[in-house]
C-alpha cells in the first residue's frame, strides 16, 4: 500500500518532486566535488614539487659533473704545465746558507748521493714527485774559441723511480756518460756531435739547449757521475730538484713536515713562479664553481619554495572556501526539502483531514512523508554523487590538476547514499510534525 501511495504521491507532484530532488542532488554534488579536487590539487602539489625537485637533483648532478670533469681537466692541465715549466722545489743541506746560494746560484754544502735514493723509497712522501738530483758548482771554462768563461757546471742524474708515484713521462736530463748538453750562450760555434774539453777532459756535444732566458743559457749540463769526477766529490750531491704537490691551501708547511721525517738534516724552499698562479687559479675556479652551485640550489630551492608557498596560498583558498561553501550548500538543500514538504502539507491540509477523520493513524501519514523524503535523499544521493564525481573532474582540469591526481570518489559513496536520506528525513520532520498534530475537525470545518 505505501509504495503505491509514494508512486502516485510523487506522480501526482512531479513539480516539488523533481524541484527537492534537484537541489538534493546539487548538495550532494556539491559534498562529493569540493573535497576531491581540494585532495587533487593537494596531490597535484606535492607530485609537482617532487617532480621539481628531482629535476633540481639532476641538474645540480649535471653541474656537478661537469664541474669535476672542468676540474680533472684543469688538474691534468696544471700537471703538464708545471712539469713543462720545471721544477718548482729544491731540496739542500740544512747548512746552506740561503744568502749566500742565492747569490752564487748553487748550494755549497754537499750531501750524500744516496739521499735522493731514500726519498724515492719513502712511500709516506706523497706531496713531492719527480725526484732529480744534481751536483751544480760555478767554474772557469775555456771556450773553443780560448776565453775564459764562468759557467755552471751540472751534473745530473736520471729522475729517481718513485714506486708509490707512477709517471707517464721522466724530468730532468737523462745524460749518457761522455755527454755533455751545451747552453744557448756557450754554444757558439758548436754542434751537435762535435768534441767539447771541459776542465781537462774531452765529451760529445749531445745536445744545443734552446734559449731559455735563465742560468741554464751559460749551462754545461752532463751525468752526474762525469760531474762528480771533474769536482773530485764522488758520491756528493748538493741540491735535489723536485715537483711539489698542487694541494690545497698552505703547501709548503705539508712537504717540509713530511721531508723532515725522511731527511731531517736537509731544508726545502719553493720557486715561486706561473706554476703556483696555475694552481691558484685552479682553487680560484674551484671555489667559483662551487659558489655558483651553490647559487643554483639556492635559486632553485626558492623557485620551489615560492611555488610552494603559491599553490599552498591556493589550497588554503580553496579549502576555506569548501569549508563554507559546503555545509552552506547542505543547509539550502535542507531548508529548500523542507519548505517543499511544507507547501506540500499545506496544500493537502483538507486531504490530511480527511484522511485522519476516515481513520488513518498519525504514524501512516508520518511515514507516508518521511518515506517520501528519504527516497528523494536516496535518488538524489545517488545523482549528486555521480555528477558530483565528474564535475570534480572538470573542475580539477580548470586547475590544471592532472585527473590522476584526483583520490577514488568511492570513499565518499556511502556518505552520499546514507547522509541525502537523514539530512531530507530531518528536513521533513518538522512539517510532517505539523501535519499530524493539528485537529482534524478545525482543518474540515475551516474548509
Amino acid at each position: 500500500m505505501l509504495p503505491r501511495l509514494l508512486f502516485d504521491e510523487i506522480r501526482y507532484r512531479k513539480l516539488n518532486f523533481a524541484a527537492s530532488l534537484l537541489a538534493v542532488a546539487l548538495a550532494v554534488a556539491l559534498v562529493v566535488a569540493a573535497p576531491l579536487v581540494v585532495e587533487g590539487h593537494r596531490n597535484e602539489t606535492d607530485a609537482l614539487m617532487s617532480a621539481k625537485q628531482v629535476e633540481l637533483d639532476g641538474e645540480l648532478k649535471r653541474m656537478q659533473a661537469e664541474t669535476n670533469a672542468e676540474l680533472t681537466k684543469m688538474e691534468d692541465d696544471a700537471r703538464k704545465i708545471m712539469r713543462d715549466m720545471g721544477f718548482n722545489l729544491m731540496i739542500v743541506h740544512s747548512d746552506t746558507d740561503m744568502s749566500d746560494f742565492w747569490s752564487k746560484g748553487y748550494a755549497a754544502n754537499d750531501m750524500p748521493q744516496e739521499y735522493v735514493t731514500r726519498l724515492a723509497n719513502d712511500a709516506s712522501l706523497t706531496l713531492v714527485t719527480h725526484l732529480v738530483a744534481t751536483l751544480q758548482q760555478k767554474v772557469t771554462w775555456t771556450d773553443p774559441n780560448g776565453s775564459e768563461r764562468s759557467v755552471l757546471l751540472v751534473g745530473y742524474l736520471p729522475e729517481s723511480v718513485q714506486s708509490h708515484h707512477p709517471h707517464d713521462s721522466a724530468m730532468g736530463y737523462a745524460i749518457e756518460a761522455g755527454d755533455v748538453y751545451v747552453g744557448h750562450e756557450l754554444a757558439s760555434g758548436l754542434n751537435e756531435g762535435d768534441a767539447l774539453d771541459v776542465l781537462g777532459r774531452k765529451f760529445r756535444v749531445a745536445k744545443v739547449l734552446p734559449e731559455q732566458g735563465s742560468t741554464e743559457d751559460i749551462m754545461l749540463a752532463m751525468n752526474l757521475a762525469d760531474a762528480q769526477e771533474l769536482l773530485d766529490r764522488q758520491g756528493k750531491v748538493n741540491q735535489i730538484l723536485a715537483l711539489g704537490c698542487r694541494c690545497a691551501g698552505e703547501r709548503l708547511p705539508k712537504i717540509r713536515a713530511q721531508l723532515s721525517q725522511s731527511l731531517p738534516d736537509t731544508k726545502i724552499t719553493e720557486f715561486r713562479s706561473i706554476a703556483v698562479g696555475r694552481a691558484e687559479q685552479r682553487d680560484a675556479v674551484r671555489a667559483t664553481r662551487q659558489a655558483m652551485l651553490a647559487e643554483t640550489a639556492a635559486n632553485h630551492e626558492e623557485i620551489i619554495t615560492q611555488e610552494r608557498e603559491g599553490r599552498d596560498a591556493l589550497q588554503s583558498r580553496m579549502e576555506g572556501f569548501a569549508a563554507i561553501v559546503m555545509p552552506v550548500g547542505v543547509l539550502t538543500a535542507a531548508v529548500l526539502v523542507g519548505l517543499l514538504v511544507l507547501a506540500n502539507v499545506r496544500e493537502r491540509r483538507v486531504e490530511i483531514g480527511l484522511l485522519r477523520a476516515l481513520g488513518k493513524g498519525s504514524t501512516a501519514i508520518a511515514t507516508l512523508f518521511l518515506s517520501k523524503a528519504v527516497l528523494l535523499g536516496l535518488l538524489g544521493g545517488v545523482i549528486g554523487f555521480v555528477g558530483g564525481a565528474l564535475a570534480a573532474r572538470e573542475i580539477a582540469g580548470l586547475l590544471g590538476v592532472a585527473a590522476g591526481q584526483l583520490p577514488s570518489a568511492r570513499d565518499l559513496l556511502p556518505w552520499a547514499i546514507l547522509g541525502a536520506p537523514v539530512v531530507c528525513a530531518l528536513a521533513a520532520y518538522l512539517p510532517t510534525l505539523s501535519a499530524i498534530v493539528e485537529d482534524p475537525a478545525i482543518v474540515l470545518r475551516d474548509s
